[in-house]
């Protein structure tokens, strides 16, 4: 077995192609940490079933990486390593294996014998994911995820959500970061003031500082993706949103 991956340049593709950005107008759901943990759980179950053993967890950085580290919590002995697409002029020609190691990341390889497997968040079209797949294919690389759509192709072996009509999913740890779909998920049935708003997080699991939360929300009026109305943000378009 190879002890790196070689880059296939056939396999080129746009470094923006590579990662899951949800459409313009697209619905999102919102995932807890509670929900967000069952998902991880049903995945690593689906995997300790196919594989008795350890594996090698390979996350697409970055979201990718953070699922590889909460299922490799849940598959004691197996190794995690990040995977990342390799840039020159704008456009990807092979990828690079790094582990971590006090905090830092270095070149890495998975261990021998050791069933590999590419981790990330969500599998929409899957040209992310074949694009690491083909890059790993010396390796028999499986693909695990979160959530994924019936179409996806490939269709990853292991995930805890299949469907048809796959929605933009806002992961606990991008609240902030997708605050535009965070806020048409949580506006959806009619406006809220920022205390309001920060209930509902709290409700999901997370823990905001107030101001940090309010610039956010001010940075999206800005923008005219909401509306303020007194204390009361409102979604344009949306109910009461005019």
């Amino acid at each position: 077995m190879p002890d790196r991956p070689r880059p296939r340049t056939s396999a080129e593709v746009p470094a923006e192609d590579l990662v899951f950005t949800a459409v313009a107008g697209r619905r999102a759901r919102m995932v807890s940490w509670l929900a967000y943990q069952q998902m991880a759980a049903d995945v690593a179950g689906q995997i300790r079933y196919a594989h008795s053993g350890a594996v090698t967890l390979v996350g697409i950085l970055q979201g990718g990486w953070i699922t590889a580290q909460s299922l490799a919590d849940l598959l004691p002995g197996s190794t995690v390593l990040a995977a990342v697409a390799r840039r020159r002029d704008e456009r990807t020609d092979g990828l690079e294996l790094l582990a971590a190691a006090d905090g830092l990341l270095s070149p890495g390889a998975p261990p021998p014998g050791q069933p590999l497997i590419v981790v990330d968040e969500v599998v929409d079209s899957g040209r992310t994911a074949r694009f690491f797949l083909d890059h790993l294919a010396p390796y028999e690389a499986q693909l695990a995820c979160l959530a994924a759509s019936d179409t996806a192709d490939p269709a990853p072996h292991f995930t805890a959500w299949s469907m048809s009509d796959l929605p933009a999913l806002v992961l606990p740890w991008r609240v902030l970061r997708d605050a535009d779909q965070t806020a048409g998920c949580l506006l959806a049935a009619g406006p809220l003031t920022t205390t309001q708003l920060d209930e509902r997080l709290r409700d999901l699991g997370h823990d905001i500082d107030p101001d940090l939360l309010e610039s956010h929300l001010d940075h999206l009026a800005a923008r005219d993706r909401l509306h303020r109305d007194g204390h009361l943000w409102r979604l344009p378009g949306g109910p009461d949103g005019g």
